[in-house]
């Protein structure tokens, strides 16, 4: 499964000058094999059940955290701006945080003023197919549910070359 491609990938070597630039410059690992995102059911904090297959023909962010992670902490608030610059588009953030209660995910969201949609990954089965064993992982998945790229740690996702990666991936 996915734990397999994680050991397989490969640092993206450029098929587009622009593309390889923000692949770097983000310190991406490019995913460069059609594997197709795993479909997952998770609810959302107002008790809503949400799959990613739902989201199929839109760019999604995938991002694991949790509230007591301080590098989550850190790119949270560059996140919202990410998703606020794109929200009208076929862009979606899915911020599934792992193993932590509604009542304390939903302080921290009151906290940073967070409106992009956060999933509850109650048992942490989610996470664990997405091979996550550090925190924050964020995976860029493709309009076609392909997994196009994965950040291991914190970025600046408000950065100018993380709004090039989303513009890229929305013309794609």
């Amino acid at each position: 499964a996915l734990y397999f491609v994680l050991f397989n990938l490969h640092v993206f070597e450029g098929r587009a000058r622009g593309e390889s630039h923000f692949i770097e410059s983000l310190s991406l690992i490019r995913i460069d094999e059609n594997i197709k995102a795993q479909n997952f059911a998770l609810e959302d904090l107002n008790g809503n059940i949400v799959h990613l297959k739902d989201h199929l023909g839109k760019v999604v962010f995938l991002n694991f955290w949790t509230t007591w992670c301080p590098a989550c902490r850190v790119e949270m608030p560059s996140m919202e701006k990410l998703y606020k610059e794109f929200k009208n588009s076929d862009f979606v953030v899915l911020a599934v945080d792992m193993q932590e209660d509604s009542e304390t995910v939903g302080k921290f969201i009151k906290k940073y003023q967070l409106s992009f949609p956060i999933l509850l990954d109650k048992d942490g089965a989610v996470a664990s197919y997405y091979a996550v064993n550090a925190i924050p992982v964020t995976y860029f998945i493709d309009r076609a549910g392909y997994l196009y790229a994965a950040a291991m740690g914190a970025r600046d996702w408000a950065s100018e070359d993380a709004l090039e990666l989303i513009k890229h991936l929305l013309l794609k």
